[in-house]
């Protein structure tokens, strides 16, 4: 039986990964955790955890011993509303580039990567371009890889929902530039598959494609919000700056979040689960955003 790593296994992501890998049977699991307290939630899933933050190398060490596949989510949240440790560079740069070296030093032979849609389009954005620069380490290695680029999940939209609660939704730009994002089920599935071999980059989206306004206005009719606003980016380009002086990481979020509102993002079509759909599941459990 193969040896897995999963790193980042208590994010959205790796949950579901971990949690499918565990009902195929097929892997031996080792699970990287950074926070002690999601510990437990991932118990059931998994042979082994260990307990590291990526930014450190010393606390990766030996991490990828007997490692037949490390399956990388390392990153930080996208949410405006999330506050934590480092930035994008320590963590979705250095932190994957740290546990790389592990991996190299066990020799491992299979590196798999997700990354984000778009990452490489301006050294502008380092939400993007963080994980772009790893990527680029580790298709220059001799480990056999696969960088998986998801235009984005479902859970990445929460912040709308968020929003929503407060009751009103803003989206930068115009609001008619495309995406097809995935549900983490299908991203799961779809990553998965990518485990024992697959090309060196493969972008991947959901089965349906929406106006950024369609999204913002679905989410508003799940939730009875009635004021839904488009920003100009002309206003939105100087209030960025502003946040710039106060908070970089949210600067960076959001300069990464206008981008990508005010251009299309639509990969290959995969899965099968709708953005209604997800709304749904969200309403009938109650999920916190």
């Amino acid at each position: 039986m193969k040896k897995i790593l999963i790193a980042g296994a208590s994010g959205v992501l790796g949950r579901e990964v971990l949690s499918q890998i565990h009902q195929s049977g097929q892997y031996w699991v080792r699970a990287h955790i950074r926070d002690e307290t999601k510990r437990e939630e991932i118990l059931p899933y998994c042979d082994e955890i260990v307990l590291a933050d990526a930014r450190y190398p010393e606390q990766l060490s030996g991490i990828c011993d007997d490692i037949d596949i490390v399956f990388s989510t390392i990153g930080m949240s996208i949410s405006m509303f999330a506050v934590e440790p480092g930035n994008f560079v320590d963590v979705d740069f250095k932190g994957n580039l740290n546990l790389l070296e592990e991996a190299k030093k066990a020799k491992v032979p299979r590196f798999v990567y997700t990354s984000i849609y778009a990452s490489e389009s301006s050294p502008r954005l380092m939400q993007g371009w963080s994980q772009e620069m790893f990527a680029q380490n580790l298709m220059h290695t001799n480990i056999s890889h696969t960088v998986i680029k998801p235009v984005g999940m479902f859970t990445g939209l929460n912040d709308l929902i968020i929003m929503a609660k407060a009751g009103f939704l803003i989206t930068p730009g115009s609001g008619k530039y495309k995406t097809n994002p995935i549900h983490p089920q299908d991203l799961a599935q779809f990553c998965v598959e990518q485990l024992e071999s697959g090309p060196s980059v493969v972008e991947v989206g959901g089965p349906e494609v929406h106006t950024r306004n369609e999204v913002m206005d679905t989410v508003a009719e799940a939730m009875d919000v009635k004021l839904t606003v488009n920003i100009p980016e002309w206003i939105v380009r100087p209030g960025l700056l502003l946040i710039r002086l106060f908070s970089k990481n949210l600067y960076d979020k959001l300069s990464y979040f206008t981008y990508i509102t005010t251009h299309d993002m639509v990969a290959p079509a995969y899965g099968k689960h709708t953005f209604e759909e997800y709304l749904k599941e969200r309403a009938d459990t109650k999920m916190p955003a």
